[in-house]
């Protein structure tokens, strides 16, 4: 027996409203713009990255990308911002490994936790560390560098382009490993690090070989070692630090990377569907023409695949820091 129920025209109508809102909501949901927030000023390299990826990802996804620069502290207002965030696909965070990684041995009253509170979705690239000194230095390699640093403990500097950074650790990890006393000067950011190197302020700085790059072929600049397993394609004639000095083993697995993140509460399959939206974009020759330039190398590891790299590098840069016993202050 079929019953039917009557229903008013009135009741029809708002019934009808309800379904036509709830399908513009969705709409407008999937139109919404995608940020990417940087920890970065604007035309930093990973700004500049951040951009051409943010052009291509709109069209892949169909939707705006805008990218939006919170600046400050190494990426940690940024990383707080997107913790922050709704887990709802319209904000994901562009940072080094210095935020699930670093920060939670140097912050220790963090008012977040970068890996409980973030979830890992993409991977962008890796990078390498360079060791660099002004052409005046007494050193055309790196044995030669580390026999002039020995001869002067307590004297030689060598600059990062912040505290807390991997150049920083990485000077840490080299007087470790050769048995300097090297002293560690702080900068902010790569710029005013390579100027000091220049200018011979300090003998020596640690930035990425993305930033050495050109400064190096000019001569302004030379470029030591680089950290790794293989040399670098923008740098044929500068071997690693471990192909240079076998005793410099560790440097061959310093694990340094830019990452995307979302929001806690992000689930798996949203993480996987930004990461293969990310993944097309990344291969995309506009983008790789970038990446090549910044001497980035790309993987394209899933989602998951990502999160457990940075539970393991977590481990095992947390435990590098905490030997230092060094710290900063939110």
């Amino acid at each position: 027996m079929n019953v039917r129920i009557a229903m008013n025209p009135g009741r029809r109508l708002l019934c009808g409203l309800i379904a036509a809102s709830s399908v513009i909501g969705l709409a407008i949901a999937a139109e919404a713009p995608l940020r990417i927030v940087v920890g970065f000023p604007p035309g930093g390299a990973l700004d500049i990255l951040a951009r051409v990826i943010g052009q291509r990802l709109t069209e892949t996804l169909g939707r705006p990308v805008v990218v939006e620069n919170q600046p400050g502290a190494g990426s940690l207002i940024a990383a707080q911002a997107v913790a922050r965030a709704q887990p709802d696909d319209s904000t994901i965070l562009l940072a080094p490994v210095v935020v699930p990684a670093f920060f939670p041995a140097l912050y220790p009253k963090m008012s977040f936790d970068p890996v409980r509170d973030l979830t890992p979705v993409a991977e962008l690239g890796d990078f390498s560390l360079a060791l660099v000194t002004a052409p005046t230095v007494r050193a055309g390699d790196l044995v030669e560098f580390i026999e002039y640093a020995k001869a002067r403990p307590g004297t030689v500097n060598y600059g990062s382009m912040s505290a807390g950074t991997p150049s920083h650790f990485l000077g840490v990890m080299l007087n470790r490993a050769a048995g300097l006393d090297m002293l560690h000067i702080p900068y902010k950011g790569a710029a005013p690090v390579l100027i000091a190197v220049q200018s011979g302020e300090i003998q020596a700085a640690i930035v990425t070989s993305g930033e050495a790059v050109e400064l190096h072929k000019q001569g302004r600049i030379r470029i030591l070692g680089v950290t790794g397993k293989e040399r670098s394609p923008l740098l044929p004639d500068v071997a690693t630090m471990s192909q240079a000095v076998p005793r410099l083993r560790d440097m061959e697995d310093v694990s340094l990377w830019y990452g995307f993140f979302a929001p806690k509460g992000t689930n798996a399959i949203q993480a996987e569907r930004l990461n293969q939206a990310l993944a097309a974009a990344l291969k995309a020759p506009e983008v790789q023409r970038q990446i090549a330039q910044q001497d980035l190398r790309t993987r394209y590891p899933s989602a998951a695949e990502f999160a457990e790299r940075v539970r393991l590098d977590n481990e095992v840069w947390g435990g590098i820091i905490r030997t230092t016993g060094f710290t900063l202050e939110q």
